[in-house]
């Protein structure tokens, strides 16, 4: 198997296993409160916790106050900027050898576009050096 197939696979089993983690720490917190508050009320704080975290992690991870308009701008301008420094031979090279890793990549240099532009090259060229 090549490296990008295993990253993707260990990353699917982590977090298949990260949701597993999540829901039997859910369990047992619901029944460390349960002899104190009771079992369905011990159940209902742990949703309660676990729906307010996962709030947190939307509002900052996802970013809710960027319009939808500036993004698409924002990426379509990196994304055009970026393919204009790569050599289409290397891109139709590297879609033909690895497609799974390709779409990958594609999946990474987008993240890595809108995450943050001003390093996006770099990331994306030790990307390709790796995947080459």
């Amino acid at each position: 198997m090549d490296v990008a197939k295993i990253r993707i696979v260990a990353s699917v089993g982590a977090a298949f296993f990260g949701l597993i983690g999540a829901s039997a720490l859910c369990v047992a917190g619901a029944l460390a409160l349960a002899p104190t508050i009771g079992l369905i009320w011990g159940s209902f704080t742990m949703a309660c916790i676990m729906l307010t975290l996962s709030c947190i992690c939307a509002i900052i991870f996802i970013k809710p106050g960027k319009s939808t308009e500036e993004e698409l701008d924002q990426f379509e301008n990196a994304t055009a900027d970026m393919l204009a420094e790569l050599p289409f031979d290397t891109i139709a090279a590297l879609v033909e050898k690895r497609p799974i890793a390709a779409a990958s990549a594609a999946l990474a240099a987008g993240y890595f576009i809108v995450a943050n532009p001003e390093q996006a090259a770099k990331g994306l060229q030790k990307l390709a050096d790796e995947l080459m």
